[in-house]
């Protein structure tokens, strides 16, 4: 898939910053944490309370965005009733 608007993103800098300057600062947020845990779980995922934090905080980013465009993303996650962050 190619990227919109020919925006591609080399560094996490990079991506904090568009993240920053494009998306609320909730959303912002959790998308730093998935991001930062990615390291955290390892490639096993073993560490169970670090992937119950990011599916929490993926589910505030695919409500934020399901709502902006009107579409649902992924119906296999449950949704929550409010936003919270773990960390």
């Amino acid at each position: 898939m190619l990227p919109k608007n020919n925006k591609h993103f080399g560094t996490h800098s990079d991506r904090h910053e568009y993240s920053n300057k494009n998306f609320p600062v909730d959303i912002s947020r959790a998308m730093r944490r998935i991001w930062f845990a990615y390291g955290d779980l390892g490639y096993n995922g073993t560490n169970g309370e670090r992937a119950k934090s990011v599916m929490q905080n993926l589910r505030v980013i695919l409500d934020f965005f399901e709502k902006r465009f009107s579409e649902q993303i992924e119906k296999n996650i449950q949704k929550n009733s409010k936003r919270t962050f773990s960390h």
